[in-house]
């Protein structure tokens, strides 16, 4: 008999697959042992069983990827730490290009790798063929090898990390379902299951594609979905090599993998079929799905092309298990928004098992501190969103999501599934404009304009793609004339009360306590310095403060500003990002055209750059801020929603005799470039500074109220010039693109990459911004001394480096 659960514990894991068990070990090993782990059937039972096991060390990022790496060393250390075999076995990979456009992608990729790292090298076919005896390689140009990579038994892991966790100390009880997570106010207090209550300080789902549903009980937005996962295993083949490398046929949408003599044979298709939670018994243990042999039969006729021996091997097993997917093929992890102490891991997009073993431990360092222990940002649950939540749109944008796994992975791409989510009160107008949509957090943005005649549609490539011309039209006018985007969505939070300018000066690292009608461009910091936000503060009354963010940063900021509302305080928080359409009006002429709308005096000396006010353009009550994220003289333009197209159309009549045209979001992240603006969760994030990240002068350590991570700040800046910096750069040669994670040179060594990449048309060639780490402090004469290239696809790219901005270094433009 099993002895009765606990009533009180640290730490509850809800589910024991391999995230749960890793998470668990890894508590355990930091010394927090009170860890329960509940499975409500057997470890693994879940999806965990039939994951192929690949263990890769190429992700998406240079944090995942030391994690990546991470979990290598730990699979090969579990068995002689616990004595549970672990089946891991380091027999490299290989990934096929049958295409130029797939070997300029592979090349980038590690070429990027390189500098995370990772061991890699881009081969020929002949070598690919030598890597893996048997396969065609005609049609192949080229592909890369790992040879580092390698692959595991998914059961036997998670038994050993498992054994582990329990050899320090945690508890793992099977047979146990959860089937209430209990909360108190902000804060969860522990679980409801099967076999009584356990409260505990702290709960970790990581149940896999049933963590949805069971986190939409206590009101977090988990957006992930299941969908059927295919493979087959073959009959023995005589004479395999056990030490054959694992096989991305990507353009096949095929994968190989040697499994004790046989292969094993995965799909990632095109036409995935997604798996709704009623379809799965509610006893779903080890189980598996109907198969339906004319979804992968082409498939597995193309893997019969790459390797021909297929054609006479007997397959005896025909696989179909389901495995959870995210809307953007990244993790969902880190603490809950809105809900304290309720922690997630899930979403592993069919790379769990290479994953779990730096997941987990990030995991538990960020449950013990409090805090992610190193920037994750891309598999952060706070980037999730509301509506995300909706079983129709997950649906929908899971099966492409699945598919995009081995697809191209195009720079530019814009997602084809579950659009129209969220539009401006502009969206129709500027359709009839040209406008072409991308989406960001749901939201349809222009992202460039199509002239008439032209198909409003992206063709997607490597090079200058079809919207290339029309976006360097948009830029330019900019610059020499005047234009106007939408910028509808930015997330809009409006604080007012008595003890508002309290609670922001304690948030904001800059000094909000300004007069009304003053703007304030801040950052808010944790207490290790880290930048949490980059946002703007209006002070729009004596009580009453706007703040606006981008909008992929929403749940994260709206999350940050409540948890450090402080209860009895006179504060009141709203969201009005609804509320207000948005436009932005820059350029040299903006003055000029915005003046033809109102009685309100606009003149440099009656409405300077910084300030902010209510006035009436056309009969229509807005509230106009003198900013510009472009760097030109302009405003963004708050109008009430309902009034918001009949301003549109007043100022469309009005610029027409000068010029005016609208401008995508391709073009504005260029011109901020050129400006070296950063961009929040490429060029900053909570685990860069703001001495490194050249945004020191925002910071007012004197200022009456002490902000969170001002001690932390004094010792980043008492350290005097850092030796590690945000630089930008400009390419010499006008030809090559940016797009960013391209290696950083200096004197011919590694020393960065490139955090964002676009297109100067103003500066006339490619530009990138991203940190250099060096061996002495970063200098403007160690940079005039130094050379620099940036690595393009295979070929060094001299370029110009600095730390201040290649265009209007003053900003006398924007205050003209």
């Amino acid at each position: 008999m099993m002895s009765a659960l606990p009533e009180e514990v640290q730490v509850v894991i809800i589910g024991g697959g391999i995230g749960g068990a890793s998470i668990a070990y890894h508590l355990a090993k930091r010394g927090v042992s009170d860890v329960l782990l509940l499975e409500r059937g057997q470890l693994t039972c879940g999806t965990t069983w039939h994951a192929a096991g690949l263990v890769g060390t190429l992700w998406p990022t240079k944090n995942m990827t030391q994690l990546g790496a991470y979990s290598h060393r730990l699979y090969q250390e579990l068995e002689a730490e616990t004595g549970q075999a672990t089946g891991y076995k380091r027999n490299g990979s290989i990934s096929l290009a049958q295409t130029t456009a797939r070997l300029e992608e592979l090349t980038r990729t590690a070429e990027m790798a390189r500098v995370f790292g990772v061991e890699v090298d881009v081969v020929g076919p002949k070598t690919l063929g030598e890597l893996y005896p048997g396969i065609d390689t005609r049609d192949i140009v080229g592909g890369l090898h790992l040879p580092k990579d390698g692959q595991t038994n998914p059961i036997d892991v998670t038994m050993a990390l498992a054994k582990g966790a329990r050899m320090n100390g945690a508890t793992v009880r099977e047979g146990v379902t959860v089937t209430k997570i209990l909360t108190d106010g902000d804060k969860v207090t522990g679980v409801e299951t099967t076999q009584g209550t356990v409260r505990a300080k702290k709960v970790v789902l990581t149940g896999g594609m049933w963590s949805r549903d069971l986190a939409k009980q206590v009101g977090v937005v988990l957006p992930l979905f299941a969908c059927e996962h295919y493979y087959v295993v073959t009959d023995a083949i005589p004479g395999l090599p056990k030490n054959l490398p694992i096989m991305r046929d990507l353009d096949h949408g095929v994968y190989f993998k040697e499994d004790a003599g046989k292969l094993l044979i995965g799909f990632f298709e095109d036409n995935a079929n997604p798996l709704p939670m009623s379809k799965v018994p509610a006893d779903f243990s080890f189980g598996e799905l109907p198969y339906e042999f004319d979804h992968f039969e082409k498939y597995l006729e193309r893997a019969m092309i790459r390797y021909p021996a297929l054609e006479n091997v007997g397959i005896p097993t025909f696989f179909n298990g389901p495995e959870s997917f995210t809307t953007d093929n990244q993790h969902l992890m880190g603490e809950a928004p809105l809900l304290k102490n309720f922690f997630v891991a899930c979403g592993f997009n069919s790379r769990g098992i290479g994953g779990a073993g730096g997941i987990g431990k990030v995991m538990a360092e960020w449950i013990d501190l409090g805090y992610p222990p190193v920037d994750v940002w891309e598999s952060d649950c706070r980037r999730a969103m509301p509506f995300q939540g909706d079983e129709t749109y997950l649906e929908n944008r899971v099966a492409e999501a699945l598919e995009r796994s081995y697809a191209m992975h195009w720079p530019y791409y814009q997602y084809r599934s579950s659009r129209g989510i969220r539009k401006s009160p502009f969206y129709d107008r500027l359709v009839q404009l040209g406008a072409v949509h991308g989406e960001v957090a749901g939201w349809e943005r222009p992202n460039w304009y199509a002239p008439e005649g032209v198909k409003p549609e992206y063709e997607y490539s490597y090079g200058r793609q079809n919207w290339f011309q029309y976006s360097a039209q948009e830029h330019l006018n900019v610059r020499e004339n005047v234009g106007f985007y939408d910028l509808t969505s930015l997330a809009k939070f409006k604080v007012t009360g008595s003890d508002a300018e309290t609670l922001l000066q304690r948030l904001c690292c800059a000094d909000v306590a300004v007069p009304v009608g003053k703007l304030v461009y801040t950052q808010w910091l944790n207490e290790r310095g880290g930048i949490e936000a980059d946002l703007t503060i209006s002070k729009m009354g004596d009580d009453e403060f706007l703040i606006t963010t981008p909008c992929g940063s929403h749940v994260k900021d709206w999350s940050w500003l409540h948890r450090h509302a402080g209860k009895g305080h006179d504060v009141k928080i709203e969201d009005v990002t609804d509320d207000y359409g948005v436009i932005a009006l820059q350029g040299p002429n903006a003055r000029k055209v915005f003046q033809t709308l109102t009685d309100a005096d606009l003149s440099n000396e009656a409405f300077a750059f910084g300030t902010g006010r209510w006035i009436k353009c056309g009969g229509v009550e807005l509230w106009a801020q003198r900013i510009s994220y472009v760097g030109e003289l302009g405003w963004e333009i708050f109008i009430p929603r309902g009034n918001a197209l009949r301003f549109l159309d007043a100022l469309l009549d009005a610029g027409k005799s000068f010029g005016l045209r609208p401008l995508g979001m391709h073009a504005v992240d260029a011109l901020r470039m050129e400006k070296a603006f950063r961009h929040w969760g490429h060029d900053v994030v909570y685990e860069d500074n703001l001495v490194d990240a050249g945004l020191a002068f925002t910071a007012k350590p004197e200022k009456n109220v002490e902000f969170i991570g001002r001690e932390a700040f004094l010792q980043q800046k008492a350290g005097g010039v850092s030796k590690k910096r945000m630089i930008s750069f400009l390419l010499e040669d006008p030809d090559p693109l940016l797009f960013h994670n391209e290696p950083i040179l200096m004197n011919g060594k590694a020393v960065g990459y490139l955090t964002s990449g676009n297109y100067a048309h103003h500066l006339g060639a490619a530009i990138g911004m991203g940190y250099v780490s060096a061996d002495e402090p970063l200098t403007a004469d160690l940079l005039a001394k130094s050379q620099f290239a940036i690595q393009v696809n295979g070929k060094a790219q001299p370029a110009k480096a600095s730390l201040k901005p290649f265009f209007d270094p003053t900003s006398a433009r924007m205050r003209a």
